[in-house]
């Protein structure tokens, strides 16, 4: 009946909301017959309107009444099925990591099915969806991320100078878009990614972060662990023809990660090493830096997401301000101490754009001989380390006290 499939759906819709307390059995049960008496009420006011027409215009026909009652319960039938419909196809992972919720919404769906009195359509739409939450996968394989971000024991046999610029940038986006895409939606709730528990809370946000550092630590040490003027040059224009294939690929987080580590103080002053780079490779990492510019909030970046066909990678960090912003400058009640549905609707919005960029994956082959070079721990200075490496290689121009005193006087007259 209408009444129990209404029961049953709020059952299932409790079960698996994974931020909500857990509830005993009698309270859930009570939730249930709440919702199947708001069904029944429902039943009841179209009986008592339809009482009132038969007063006002004169007697109904019980199959008339019949039918009107049957369309208004099979109405809130196709509204919960496109619920559960959405959750299923979009949400795949909510169901295989709860198996009570799994459990509940197949004894929903297999007493929907076997209704006879169900109309064609949603009895093919409850069928279809029972079938998919009958299959083994729900949502698409991934990764084990563990065993792919885990560098190997001995350092990887493959070098900088050994590996093509488009090996290296082809891998920078697959191990990208790995973490990317694993990433879940509740990792972007109540600035998780923030707080103590981040690691447990928003873990795949947090490893985007630490992947963002370890790369760019990576182009940093290479560039100032080369004492040949020649060999740092031409270093410095592979990573930047790097960063500019990452681009042609739609890596935008790839492309910031390199162009982080040019303008990091032990690379960024090396002068007589930029001055020695080709016209065009400084006017190809100025049109980069130009792309990533935080300035008018990732403008220059957001337009070009907006603008490419997927897939792509954006730059989480971006997104993190906003929700940042939406969080602390909007309350979450309003005035009336109701829910503020306009601030929860910002939120969805920044987060089903996330999530637009992670449906479509790359077609890009797993290099292992390219990526033990990427996560090779072995090959990154810490910060300190690679500033003093950069003032071995350039260091400070200090002025003398009696050369400083004759250009004083020199520019005084």
């Amino acid at each position: 009946s209408s009444n129990t499939a209404a029961a049953l759906a709020f059952a299932a819709a409790t079960a698996g909301a994974s931020n909500s307390p857990k509830i005993s059995a009698s309270e859930r049960q009570g939730r249930a017959t709440v919702a199947s008496t708001s069904a029944a009420a429902t039943a009841a006011a179209a009986a008592a309107a339809a009482a009132a027409a038969a007063a006002n215009c004169g007697p109904i026909s019980g199959g008339i009444l019949d039918k009107r009652l049957s369309i208004i319960c099979t109405a809130a039938t196709m509204r919960v099925l496109n619920v559960v419909r959405h959750w299923v196809y979009k949400f795949g992972e909510d169901i295989e990591s709860d198996a009570s919720l799994r459990s509940d919404m197949i004894d929903l769906l297999e007493e929907l099915v076997c209704n006879q009195s169900l109309f064609p359509p949603d009895h093919k739409a409850a069928l279809q969806i029972l079938l998919r939450l009958r299959d083994n996968s729900l949502s698409e394989p991934k990764p084990d991320l563990e065993a792919l971000l885990t560098p190997k024991s001995v350092p990887s046999a493959e070098c900088f100078d050994t590996l093509s610029a488009l090996d290296i940038a082809e891998q920078i986006t697959y191990i990208d878009h790995q973490i990317f895409r694993a990433i879940q939606s509740t990792e972007f709730l109540m600035q998780a990614w923030m707080k103590r528990d981040r690691n447990d809370k928003a873990t795949h946000v947090h490893l985007v972060s630490k992947r963002f550092n370890e790369v760019s630590s990576l182009v940093i040490s290479e560039i100032v662990s080369r004492t040949d003027m020649s060999d740092r040059v031409a270093c410095m224009e592979k990573w930047a023809a790097i960063a500019d294939i990452c681009r042609c690929l739609h890596n935008y987080n790839g492309v910031l990660q390199i162009c982080a580590a040019f303008v990091n103080s032990a690379v960024f002053r090396l002068k007589k090493t930029w001055e020695r780079l080709s016209k065009s490779t400084r006017q190809m990492i100025e049109k980069l830096q130009t792309l990533v510019s935080s300035d008018g909030k990732f403008k220059n970046m957001r337009s070009a997401l907006h603008t490419c066909d997927p897939p792509c990678i954006p730059y989480l960090g971006m997104y993190l301000t906003d929700l940042s912003f939406i969080e602390e400058g909007t309350s979450n009640v309003t005035d009336d101490g109701l829910i503020n549905f306009c601030k929860m609707r910002m939120i969805a919005h920044v987060i089903r754009e996330i999530q637009q960029y992670q449906q479509t994956p790359y077609r890009i082959e797993y290099n292992p001989k390219a990526c033990d070079y990427l996560l090779d721990p072995s090959r990154q200075m810490d910060d300190e380390t690679a500033y003093q490496a950069s003032l071995r290689l350039e260091p400070r121009v200090s002025i003398c006290p009696d050369a400083a005193h004759q250009t004083r006087i020199k520019a005084q007259h």
